[in-house]
């Protein structure tokens, strides 16, 4: 088969052995694979697959099952989508059924492949980890990512309103077009977040330049999940802010938990968030397709920080 492996810093389309389907195990024929930042770090050699995951770049697919293994209940032909370790961005990939979902009702396979990475994230963070309840406030950093647009999407549909730091007005408007109340452009400077708050939940992909300021605007008993370090691994705090205000800081990485957390949050998904696409309370915000032999330029368009909402590779537009 054909898959996308980064190589010294840009990506190449290359031959690879056909994984095995085991027990508990599918094989999807991929349509679609979406693009996360996780790749991008992945590319440069700064993210290496976990033990045992696969090294082909991709944390989510969609596509058509070409084989099921003993012990699944998926039948050849279903139409799924798959959180993964790796190994999305290829013509096949092998994965635990019990990481599948269906395509949601109404959804194209093309749609379908933006959903699995970002809703995972933004469900695990906000509701499983954080305890999110309906009227709690959440402050969202980098908003109109993948991410961010799939939790201004769940914070609507479950009560919580919520505002974002974006980097420029249009996006900022894209935001609030999804369901956030108003937010602030972090050229213009975070502090006027102060405006907002206090918040019971931050989502924080940044880290290290927000660190300070996150602790001033969290509310007593407050949640701080920490996601990323897109400003960097360092901070200073004051922790008298964290005693006194009874914070706790979340610190959590999706990628590599172990197979039966994955299959617990996917059976969550399965249940609370996948019928909200069919309702149309839930969508995709897919910004942008690209075939996969212009890989590159999805993956250069990514590392702008311009995209509001996710970036698709089409590997096979003839699986349907």
């Amino acid at each position: 088969m054909k898959a996308l492996q980064g190589v010294e810093g840009h990506v190449e389309w290359l031959d690879e052995p056909s994984p095995t389907c085991d027990v508990g195990q599918v094989r999807i024929r991929v349509a679609a694979a979406g693009l996360n930042r996780a790749d991008l770090l992945q590319r440069a050699g700064l993210y290496p697959p976990p033990p045992g995951a696969s090294s082909v770049l991709g944390l989510e697919c969609s596509g058509v099952i070409s084989e099921v293994g003993p012990g699944s209940s998926w039948q050849v032909g279903d139409r799924v989508c798959a959180l993964l370790a790796g190994g999305g961005m290829a013509e096949e990939v092998v994965v635990d059924a019990r990481h599948v979902l269906p395509v949601p009702e109404g959804l194209s396979l093309i749609e379908a492949a933006a959903l699995p990475e970002v809703y995972s994230t933004a469900w695990l963070n906000l509701f499983q980890l954080a305890g999110l309840k309906p009227g709690e406030k959440v402050l969202l950093h980098a908003g109109a990512s993948g991410v961010g647009s799939a939790a201004i999407q769940l914070c609507k549909a479950f009560g919580s309103p919520c505002w974002v730091s974006v980097g420029s007005a249009q996006r900022l408007a894209y935001c609030e077009d999804l369901g956030a109340q108003g937010g602030v452009v972090r050229t213009d400077g975070i502090e006027g977040l102060r405006d907002f708050g206090p918040f019971d939940v931050i989502l924080d992909p940044v880290g290290g330049s927000y660190a300070a300021l996150d602790l001033k605007l969290l509310a007593l008993d407050g949640r701080w999940v920490l996601i990323g370090l897109m400003g960097g691994r360092e901070a200073q705090l004051d922790l008298a802010q964290v005693l006194g205000k009874r914070i706790q800081l979340l610190g959590s990485t999706l990628r590599s938990r172990d197979d039966q957390f994955k299959a617990d949050l996917v059976s969550n998904l399965s249940q609370h968030v996948w019928p909200l696409f069919a309702e149309g309370r839930l969508s995709p915000q897919l910004a942008k397709t690209f075939p996969i032999k212009d890989a590159e330029a999805a993956f250069a368009e990514l590392a702008t920080n311009q995209i509001s909402g996710k970036l698709v590779l089409v590997i096979d537009e003839s699986v349907t």
